[in-house]
């Protein structure tokens, strides 16, 4: 699967979230890989963060917290055309597309590797 950072929102979409990750900066590469994509440090109230993964748009919302350093939490919602379901399957696989695009971004010591055995033992890989 590829994930590309596109700048416009798909149009007759509604958000659904999916994953959110309460507090990023408990590792804080993963605050510095976000704020370094998205150039949340030049400008942390602009629009969220958009991706495509093959076809499908999916929004990341940085969220701040008092005293903590942006962002201090993510959420990633799903783009999902106008009132059709939610394709829950294509969307755990695309999740996980893109949280391997964040860990290859983040780079060492995060490998995909971590990640797949971590969701082994906890039992959240997708098939």
């Amino acid at each position: 699967m590829t994930v590309t950072i596109i700048s416009e929102r798909p149009s007759d979409t509604r958000s659904v979230p999916i994953l959110t990750d309460p507090d990023v900066c408990h590792y804080p590469e993963f605050a510095s890989f976000l704020s370094d994509t998205f150039g949340l440090a030049d400008n942390p109230l602009k629009a969220p963060g958009l991706l495509d993964v093959d076809g499908r748009g999916y929004e990341l919302i940085f969220i701040g917290r008092s005293g903590r350093p942006f962002p201090a939490a993510i959420e990633i919602a799903a783009l999902v055309p106008g009132l059709k379901p939610m394709d829950e399957a294509q969307t755990t696989k695309d999740l996980w597309a893109i949280l391997e695009w964040i860990i290859e971004g983040v780079g060492e010591p995060w490998t995909i590797d971590d990640l797949r055995t971590t969701a082994e033992i906890f039992r959240v890989l997708p098939e």
